[in-house]
């Protein structure tokens, strides 16, 4: 993640509230609470959660009435980017292949998986030799 984005880092209740935020697209704390299971935290802590996530950059506030309606900025799926990459950069010193290794070397994939994930690594497999 650039400077900018490093930031961003979401805590664990930040990102269960913002899944609960991308799956729904907009939503008042009420709402969220609504979606949560019980026992469910105090409207107060949700509410400072959004809060944090709103000086963050992450979500838009919009006063509706008497409440907030909450926007994501930013989607699930530039964060999950930054994050991997965070996540490659700091753990696995750059290196794809490492980040690809720790979880093949973990993980049980059916036989289609592994035909799934192996035509996308050759439909994205850079020539070999010098491209000088």
């Amino acid at each position: 993640m650039d400077a900018d984005t490093k930031h961003r880092t979401l805590t664990k209740s930040e990102l269960h509230l913002m899944n609960l935020l991308w799956d729904k697209g907009e939503a008042t704390v009420n709402d969220l609470m609504e979606l949560m299971p019980e026992p469910r935290p105090a409207y107060t802590t949700v509410l400072t959660v959004m809060r944090v996530l709103t000086k963050k950059g992450i979500v838009k506030a919009t006063l509706q009435g008497k409440s907030h309606l909450y926007t994501p900025v930013m989607s699930r799926e530039e964060y999950t980017k930054g994050f991997m990459e965070e996540t490659r950069n700091t753990l696995f010193k750059g290196s794809l292949t490492k980040l690809l290794l720790f979880f093949a070397e973990r993980e049980r994939l059916a036989a289609d998986e592994v035909e799934k994930i192996v035509a996308l690594l050759k439909k994205n497999q850079q020539p070999s030799g010098d491209s000088l």
